[in-house]
């Protein structure tokens, strides 16, 4: 136990150079419990469990984006076991007690489950686009003239005159094929950059650490609960979540 104490402590101040970003939600934290502190980090408070022969953190923050909303939850685990251990954040489970005192699943996205996820909302936002290039493209062709006339009674008037250019309209076809390409590629680099980090099944080796985060679909509710299990104990975190911080 004083090992695992140590090395909570040395995980703490190793942990200080890693920069993170937007704030937390609040800890609820366990009575008595020697194996259990808390540390703030650039205003997020995070959750860390020396205990079993790994070392836990967990930060909760509130994300919400194009893709919605979600707990997403960044998670360090230090092996100080002698044996290597496969960590499947496919395990983490997450649950919501609601203002009816009633305890739900929530939704957690497997990294391949929220790349699915957003390309899903790029699909319906790339169809989006195109029907809008499609139409500008399809009305670009077309020309307006006045030509000036003479009416009865000798009064002048402006007649309109409609024509196509297909120079213009070829000019705006291939405008907005470019449009849509620029926009592919956009939609691809935000798929990576939101990719990066995302943790994946990985094996821990003795003395090796892994960080990364999972999201989970965020409900409206008073406490969300957190279970990691690791080597056949669970890690549980509790969190304050009716308050949304800014």
């Amino acid at each position: 136990m004083k090992s695992l104490i140590f090395h909570l402590l040395l995980w703490v101040c190793l942990f200080m150079s890693i920069p993170l970003r937007m704030n937390a939600q609040s800890v609820m934290k366990p009575e008595n419990d020697s194996t259990f502190i808390t540390e703030f980090r650039d205003g997020d408070e995070w959750a860390v469990i020396a205990r079993h022969g790994f070392v836990v953190g967990l930060n909760n923050k509130y994300i919400y984006d194009d893709y919605g909303k979600f707990y997403q939850l960044t998670i360090r685990i230090r092996n100080l076991t002698e044996n290597p251990y496969t960590f499947d954040p496919d395990t983490v489970s997450a649950f919501l007690v609601n203002k009816r005192n009633d305890t739900i699943a929530l939704k957690v996205y497997s990294s391949e489950g929220f790349q699915k996820k957003i390309r899903r909302t790029q699909a319906w936002n790339r169809v989006l686009a195109g029907i809008s290039a499609g139409l500008e493209a399809g009305t670009s062709g077309y020309e307006t003239s006045y030509v000036s006339r003479t009416g009865v009674g000798g009064y002048s008037y402006l007649q309109p005159i409609s024509g196509y250019s297909h120079s213009e309209a070829a000019q705006a076809h291939a405008l907005s094929g470019i449009q849509l390409y620029l926009l592919d590629k956009e939609m691809e680099a935000d798929r990576r950059t939101r990719e990066e980090g995302y943790l994946k099944k990985t094996t821990i080796h003795p003395g090796e650490s892994i960080l990364g985060f999972i999201n989970v679909k965020r409900k409206k509710g008073l406490e969300m609960r957190v279970v990691i299990p690791l080597n056949g104990w669970d890690y549980v975190f509790d969190w304050d979540v009716s308050k949304k911080k800014k």
